[in-house]
């Protein structure tokens, strides 16, 4: 999951501007499987929206949503997502070695997230008040 991850990074960080289906695109034809692509465009950009957060006193929750196409909605555990653990783990890593703050930004910066904060900050807010709820993904046709 490492080198799939270090790919989805480097066609992140080429991809500043495009939009999700684009970098679905370029995720699929490098060799990355769909529903990973998936979770990579989901879980990359929160898990490095929140090591750039960490010390700023915002709350996070351990949970997502997955609204389902019947309606309802699914929570589950952050954890229980191996995409997840491991975007995290690779954002520490990259942090820890001292990856340029640009380079975490241009994938922070996708998240909901991050941009919910932004604006936040921009009326006033601050950080340390923040407590964000999960966040929703739409459907993906099957429950995951």
């Amino acid at each position: 999951m490492n080198e799939i991850i270090r790919k989805a990074v480097g066609i992140f960080r080429a991809s500043r501007s495009a939009e999700d289906e684009e970098l679905y695109r370029s995720l699929v034809q490098s060799g990355i499987e769909g529903e990973v692509a998936t979770r990579l465009i989901e879980f990359l950009p929160m898990a490095y929206c929140r090591l750039i957060l960490a010390s700023s006193g915002a709350r996070f929750p351990n949970v997502f949503r997955r609204a389902l196409s019947d309606g309802t909605f699914e929570e589950k555990k952050l954890s229980s997502e191996p995409v997840w653990n491991a975007a995290v783990a690779f954002a520490v890593r990259e942090s820890e070695r001292g990856v340029p703050a640009d380079d975490l930004l241009a994938i922070a910066a996708r998240s909901a997230e991050f941009h919910a904060a932004n604006q936040l900050l921009q009326n006033g807010a601050k950080l340390e008040n923040l407590a964000f709820e999960p966040t929703v993904f739409e459907s993906t046709g099957k429950k995951s």
